[in-house]
């Protein structure tokens, strides 16, 4: 039987942490901009990677959201968010 995979959110790394012990098989989590969390602590470029590497060495999934509504003048930014997130290793960008 097919199991359903088990995606968590984790605003922060202490979520994130939590949420792979836990036994989610993936987590989505938002960078600094250009996600509808303003409120979650959120992920830097540099905690983007160390939450990517503690992920992947534990055979978890990376998503990160890009889910906002979205102006012209705000393309650059998602390009350089999605840029960064593929630098870093994420599996999926979420918009």
């Amino acid at each position: 039987m097919k199991h359903p995979e088990i995606l968590a959110p984790a605003g922060s790394f202490d979520s994130l942490i939590a949420a792979v012990q836990c036994g989610a098989n993936a987590v989505y989590l938002g960078g600094k901009g250009m996600n509808a969390r303003r409120n979650a602590g959120n992920f830097d470029a540099e905690e983007l990677r160390r939450a990517v590497e503690y992920c992947h060495l534990r055979g978890v999934k990376v998503y990160q959201t890009i889910n906002i509504v979205m102006f012209e003048d705000e393309i650059d930014e998602a390009v350089e968010t999605i840029r960064t997130a593929a630098e870093a290793g994420v599996d999926a960008v979420l918009t």
